[in-house]
Order: C-alpha cells, then structure tokens, then sequence
C-alpha cells in the first residue's frame, strides 16, 4: 500500500499521523472511477464461489471502501461478494468458500500510537485454522506497520512470521526469478468458460488463468514463509525494511534491516485448504491520494498486470487451478 501521507527519510523526525476512526477524511480513498479490465467470467450464478471480506475487526480495507475495486475484479469475474460484519465462527464460514481478510486492526484503535495488539481472538484464530483445514480457503493480506502485528495470531498458525516495518515499493518478474514459477503465474486453459457473464456455456476452450510476466507492489511489509509454503513475489538484493517503533514516525536513525530474500507474497495448502498470504493491500486494488488527485494501484504504471494475477490467486484459492 503506498504510504497515507509521504514518507521523507531527513535528518531531523518527521512525524506523520492520522486518525484510524476519521477514515472520511483520509487523503487516500477507494477511486471511484475504476472499472475492472476483466470482461469475462469464469464462473455462472451456478457454480459462482462465495468470498466474505472481513468487515468485522476494524479492517482499513472494505469491501465498499478502500477494497472496492479489489470486490469489483472479482465480481467481474463471477465470485459472489459478501462483506462478513460478525466475529468468526465456524457455522459463519461454512457460507464462505473464501474468506479475505485486508489490514484487520485491534479494536478501539484511534491512531497509531503503541501499542499495537492482536484483531483477532484465539477461539477466532482457531476457527479459520479448522475451517481452512477442512477446505475453506483463506485470503490474509496485512500491510505495513502495525498491521503485521494486528494479524500476529493468525498468521503465525500458519506459519507466517511478518516484519513489522515498512518496505519500500518493488517489481517483481519471471525473467529475474522474483515472481516465482507456480499454476498462479504461469496460466492454464480450462473448458469450463462463460461468455460474458452468460450462463450458457460458450463451448470453447479459452485461457482464464493468463500467464504473469510482472507483477507491482506499492510497499507494505514483509514476511518469511514456513518451509511448505511456496514463495511467489521474493524481494531481492538491495531490498531494506524501515522499522520505526511508530508508524511513519522516521528519520536517519530509524533502524533499516535488509529483507533480502524475504516474500510479498505466497501460498500454502493446509489440509483440504488453502491460505494465499501477501503483505501489501495496494497491488490488488485502486486508489486516489485525494490531495493531488493521483491514482495508485491497480491502474499505475508497472502494474498492468496486476488484476489478471489477483483472479489468478482468486483461481488457485477457488481450486479452480
């Protein structure tokens, strides 16, 4: 996620806050003129797949908010979309095919003044674990600092183990090694097609999973995997974290740790289940820094490739592929 106001690394602290509860008024908003690219949908109203956006703790990213053009991708695409506004249970997600959960924050929080604690539970923590183990699917994203730490519970029963900072923006590519091999990134055929959202099977064979050459992240965080797990967007040489004890709160003391080797991105079969872990919210959705009227996210430069990888990981997490 680009950074809510800018970040200058000067000599001197420059501090940079905002209210978490006042999110009217914060200079980075949904855009409300994105239109998916996607015009054909790999599933009908027959065989559409159910994904809950956790609404419930505090979440920075909505469905008709900051995710809305995330919700639009996969809409486009023929997923049913249902924003999930209770504490987790599991008769709640047996509704639920996927269950997304975008930079969920403790509860009550006001700004980002430490401490940071846990969004979730343990008795939530362990529900999503049985869930996906009996084949739920799990889509956890948790952004820079303090969200890692907001999701410390649930991604580390996974097996996640996030840094807690801020790293800068990368590209990713099959031609460096970066972006990762897998069904995600190198596309399929299926003869399982709709036609423009119609029910009635076109009876083609055309690619609905499309092969990623590039994929853009916009900052976040960072994390390592657990040894299972399969890594796709691997930060390189070179790569660095910020971690300040205050979100955006830096300056030329503010410790700096290489992230060389580190993920943005990866997935894991967990039993019948599937979990996709990312740690950047920007790359799979659209906004605009209200200020200068720019635009960041699915729609900039670099990332054209972004929302066909985002159905992509909706695809592998539907078992599609």
């Amino acid at each position: 996620m680009k950074p809510l106001l800018r970040i200058l690394l000067l000599s001197s602290t420059v501090v940079l806050t905002f209210a978490c509860s006042d999110n009217h008024r914060l200079p980075q908003q949904a855009d409300p003129d994105f239109q998916p690219q996607n015009t054909t949908r790999s599933f009908s109203k027959l065989n559409s797949p159910v994904v809950f956006i956790d609404e419930a703790h505090n979440n920075f990213h909505t469905a008709n908010g900051r995710f809305s053009a995330f919700a639009k991708v996969l809409a486009s695409d023929g997923y049913t979309v249902k924003s999930s506004t209770k504490a987790f249970t599991l008769a709640g997600l047996e509704q639920a095919d996927i269950l997304v959960i975008a930079n969920a924050l403790d509860a009550g929080r006001q700004d980002w003044t430490p401490p940071f604690r846990d969004a979730f539970d343990a008795k939530e923590v362990q529900v999503i674990k049985q869930w996906v183990s009996e084949g739920g699917s799990l889509f956890l994203i948790a952004d820079h600092i303090p969200f890692p730490k907001a999701a410390e519970s649930l991604s580390l029963a996974f097996g996640f183990e996030f840094s807690n900072g801020h790293v800068d923006k990368a590209i990713f590519r099959i031609d460096d090694e970066s972006l990762a091999q897998h069904s995600i990134t190198k596309g399929m055929k299926s003869s399982q097609q709709y036609n423009n959202g119609a029910d009635t099977f076109n009876g083609l064979i055309e690619p609905v999973t499309k092969s990623i050459r590039q994929v853009r992240t916009f900052g976040g965080s960072a994390f390592q995997a657990p040894n299972d797990a399969k890594a796709l967007l691997i930060l390189g040489k070179g790569s660095t974290s910020l971690l300040p004890e205050i979100p955006f709160q830096i300056n030329s003391e503010t410790p700096r740790v290489s992230m060389e080797g580190w993920s943005q991105g990866a997935v894991l079969e967990v039993g019948d289940g599937r979990v996709a872990v990312f740690s950047e919210a920007m790359m799979f959705t659209s906004q605009i820094y209200i200020p200068t009227g720019e635009k960041h996210g699915l729609v900039s430069e670099g990332a054209q490739q972004n929302e066909q990888f985002l159905l992509n990981v909706m695809h592998w997490l539907s078992k599609k592929i």
